[in-house]
């Protein structure tokens, strides 16, 4: 089966705009399946929130509409419901999601509650309400998140503000591996510029941040098909102007420094700090890389796979080949479509034969999320496989695992050059 089949939807991105706020709660008027994953998926992905809105008691939630879970209560729509409808329901589950203080309410209509015309109407409206009537279910999780992301915005109003500092880090969310250490990461390194981040959009922030957001002096793109949308809207209605890496999110070295260089010069500040930093990592890396040379167990020439989101597959690309001297033999992005120009100039002008499907196609390592890794092993396709997407084979994380940044950077030359090693 094509991986394309396999990747995250809009339907999933539009819950994780809401659960990636802190102090928000989403609601599914729906059957318990279009529930089940993202309501694993946020509790596992963010389970550190305010205390009124998440407990590790799980007695708590054993009743109508939690199903034990946290997060993303849902109306169970079945029999007589798709004649009735659910409001009755709707209105139940809600008095029970305020009881837990959050400061901002998504109501998702599931594809098929919307299909057969339910409509998010409740007996008494009060606090914030954000409604999600008709969700476009087989759009990329980008999409979803950010036409989300953007009425959450709308119905939030943050003002334009004169006085500006900071910057706030656009198009990530809580769907990325390890998001809160790639947060610490690159923040880590802009703050060695002087650069202060505000917030994140919808990964960790809270209501009022997003109130607030307008004080930032610049919006700085992480993955293009998770914010730029977002970013647009803020440079339109609040005057707050954007910047990204053509190279991609901020993981190889090269892309991480075009990230640094560009955002430092919008800003006017010196990045000499940051690049030091990398610039010692560089030469860490060089050592290690000499030392295989000399024992005649060079990297060079071994094939790799990578299935992941457009703004991570190029760069991840890009870097294993030109610094490593890997082989890409397949690049997969699903539904996503935002680097397909950049990925295709990238195998033409190095005259790449590269297939779309990493499912099917035999490497020495596939880098990917753990799922697909984890199968791609077991049927023999490749001989190891490295987690940088989620649904992640390992569950438990004591180390910090970065995706992006510096030590997400590390960490992928470690997983890629080990299983490469191994094949000596």
């Amino acid at each position: 089966m094509s991986s394309e089949y396999d990747m995250p939807e809009g339907i999933l991105g539009i819950s994780l705009a809401f659960e990636g706020i802190k102090d928000s709660a989403a609601i599914m008027n729906g059957p318990t399946g279009c529930r089940s994953y993202p309501a694993w998926l946020s509790e596992h992905a963010y389970p550190c929130r305010d205390k009124e809105c998440y407990t590790d008691v799980p007695f708590k939630y054993y009743k109508r509409f939690f199903f034990t879970q946290p997060r993303i209560p849902c109306t169970y729509m079945d029999g007589d419901d798709y004649i009735m409808g659910t409001r009755e329901k709707l209105d139940e589950v809600f008095e029970d999601v305020m009881s837990l203080k959050p400061n901002l309410v998504g109501l998702i209509n599931s594809p098929g509650a919307s299909l057969i015309g339910e409509t998010l109407t409740l007996k008494a409206e009060k606090g914030t309400i954000v409604k999600i009537e008709s969700p476009l279910p087989s759009v990329p999780l980008g999409m979803g998140f950010q036409d989300t992301m953007i009425k959450i915005l709308e119905t939030l109003s943050p003002k334009e503000q004169k006085k500006r500092k900071g910057v706030n880090l656009v198009g990530m969310t809580i769907w990325d591996l390890g998001w809160e250490d790639t947060i610490d990461d690159l923040k880590g390194l802009l703050e060695l510029c002087g650069i202060t981040v505000n917030t994140v959009i919808g990964a960790g922030c809270t209501v009022s941040e997003l109130q607030n957001s307008g004080k930032a002096e610049l919006n700085v793109i992480v993955h293009r098909d998770m914010g730029k949308e977002i970013a647009k809207w803020y440079e339109k209605e609040l005057n707050v102007p954007y910047v990204e890496s053509k190279l991609g999110a901020p993981i190889g070295f090269d892309a991480l420094e075009d990230w640094i260089l560009r955002i430092c010069e919008k800003l006017n500040v010196n990045p000499s700090k940051a690049m030091k930093k990398i610039k010692e990592k560089r030469e860490r890396v060089a050592n290690v890389l000499l030392s295989l040379y000399t024992v005649h167990k060079p990297t060079v020439g071994h094939t790799f796979s990578v299935g992941a989101q457009g703004s991570v597959a190029y760069p991840v690309m890009s870097f294993l080949y030109n610094y490593l001297g890997l082989l890409p033999v397949a690049i997969s992005t699903g539904t996503d479509r935002s680097f397909d120009d950049e990925i295709e100039k990238f195998v033409k002008d190095n005259e790449l034969d590269v297939s779309d499907d990493v499912s099917e196609t035999p490497a020495v390592v596939m880098i990917g999320d753990g799922v697909s890794v984890a199968s791609a092993e077991y049927r023999g396709l490749v001989k190891g496989g490295f987690d940088i997407a989620r649904r992640s084979r390992i569950i438990v994380y004591i180390e910090e695992r970065p995706l992006l940044g510096l030590r997400g950077t590390m960490r992928l030359l470690d997983g890629v050059m080990n299983v490469a090693r191994r094949m000596d």
